[in-house]
């Protein structure tokens, strides 16, 4: 393995709450008690934090909610010896990005769930810089940190975590235009995703891929090109790059965004550069079709959705279920559903 790069994760994530990001909020301490009952049933867990949390200040990190967040899952692991969770860190920038940066970069409204929120320029030179900066500073800090098996790629991101699913292209395209969002502007912004993570030596980035959206429909083009890059990214000197998407269902190939990332998943795997791959499943409802289905496109990993007071989430499957599918995805073996 080169640059004894930490092994990716296999088997199934708890994603963690996203609540905060959704409502301006900063993230609250991750707290793994909540996987008491379904000790075995997954490898990891996501710490999901806010860039204005860990970066208040221009250069001035504070990396205490980070810290005691995998405090946490250290001792839970200290609980559960026999089946311990490894990290998956996700930082949230977008609507996150803290006040000095939106000050410099400026601002654009867009509809996130249905709301309209103000978001910092993400595409533009202030922005991008302050944000490769900071992930040099994450990767300084954690790329050595054993716990911290992957980091999710964010980077121009807006909505979600999701660096390709651009928030009110469509819906808010005057106002995007007039802040100077443009398509070329948003490839132009993805064209250096994995070089803000190139700091991520030993651990593996995962990156969540669709295809751009134009007023002409989908366009997978640029999409698939850099998915390519993704898959080649440590046979060139940069992290180790898994390939993935958020939106994980059982139609997953026909669906209009998820079903062109799974025909380059397929297509990229018959090539030499044969990429690791993940999967976060497109909403809280879980079934064995969905595992299987994700399993069938070559995941070793996926993101599963916690209870989130609206839908059980994980919760509506047994702890022994649960623990079948994990096994699962680490054997490279689907259930049989």
């Amino acid at each position: 393995m080169p640059r004894g790069e930490k092994p990716p994760l296999a088997g199934l994530i708890d994603m963690g709450i996203q609540t905060p990001y959704q409502t301006g909020q900063p993230f609250p301490v991750t707290d793994p008690s909540t996987l008491d009952a379904y000790a075995g049933a997954f490898s990891g867990i996501v710490v999901n934090e806010s860039w204005s949390q860990l970066e208040p200040s221009p250069g001035v990190e504070s990396w205490g909610p980070l810290d005691q967040s995998l405090a946490a899952v250290s001792s839970w692991n200290e609980a559960h010896p026999s089946t311990p969770l490894a990290v998956k860190l996700r930082i949230f920038a977008g609507r996150s990005a803290p006040a000095w940066v939106t000050s410099q970069s400026g601002t654009v409204t867009i509809e996130v769930h249905g709301n309209q929120v103000s978001v910092g320029r993400w595409w533009t030179p202030p922005f991008e810089t302050a944000w490769h900066a900071f992930q040099g500073a994450l990767a300084r800090r954690y790329d050595s940190n054993t716990l911290v098996r992957q980091v999710s790629v964010s980077s121009c991101s807006s909505s979600t975590g999701e660096p390709f699913v651009v928030s009110g292209a469509l819906l808010s395209q005057a106002d995007l235009k007039s802040a100077g969002w443009t398509p070329q502007a948003q490839e132009q912004c993805l064209s250096g995703a994995l070089s803000d993570y190139s700091g991520w030596k030993h651990t593996p980035v995962t990156f969540a891929f669709n295809p751009l959206p134009t007023s002409q429909g989908p366009d997978a083009t640029f999409m698939d090109q850099t998915m390519k890059d993704c898959a080649a990214s440590v046979s060139q000197g940069g992290p180790k790059c898994i390939v993935g998407n958020n939106d994980l269902s059982p139609n997953v190939a026909n669906a209009r965004y998820s079903g062109p990332v799974v025909a380059q998943i397929q297509y990229l795997q018959s090539g030499t550069t044969a990429p690791t791959v993940y999967f976060q499943t497109v909403g809280a409802r879980l079934e064995c079709q969905t595992i299987s289905t994700g399993m069938a496109y070559h995941a070793e990993s996926i993101e599963v959705w916690p209870p989130n007071g609206h839908d059980p989430g994980f919760s509506a499957q047994s702890a022994t279920t649960l623990s079948q599918w994990n096994k699962a995805l680490k054997s490279g073996l689907p259930p049989t559903c």
